[in-house]
């Protein structure tokens, strides 16, 4: 049986303005090439509150600038949402995120 709906994934790392919106870019990127954009709802977040409301590190922006990979993205707090897939980037990340099973699920990976 087909799934129904796109899928979607959030990429999280501590502050969201450096790993998780390059990961969010680059899948962006990925599915746009591939034109499966229309199959995903694609974002990213942070689990602490210190860059919300702040670009990408300039680092980051200057590398996806280099490989023509767009990038227009704010930092923010992970929203709690109904989502396909988490991608957390660190083993307290991901502590950060389940303390109560809120996400727990098959599907979360650690990276």
């Amino acid at each position: 049986m087909a799934e129904s709906g796109p899928k979607s994934v959030l990429f999280v790392c501590l502050g969201n303005i450096c790993r998780s919106p390059i990961a969010e870019a680059v899948f962006r990127k990925l599915v746009t090439d591939q034109n499966i954009s229309d199959n995903w709802r694609i974002d990213s977040a942070a689990t602490s509150t210190y860059e919300v409301g702040n670009p990408p590190d300039y680092r980051g922006q200057s590398c996806m600038k280099k490989h023509d990979i767009p990038m227009n993205h704010i930092a923010r707090q992970v929203p709690y949402l109904n989502l396909t897939c988490v991608l957390c980037y660190s083993g307290p990340l991901t502590a950060a995120l389940f303390p109560t099973g809120t996400w727990a699920g098959l599907q979360t990976q650690e990276l």
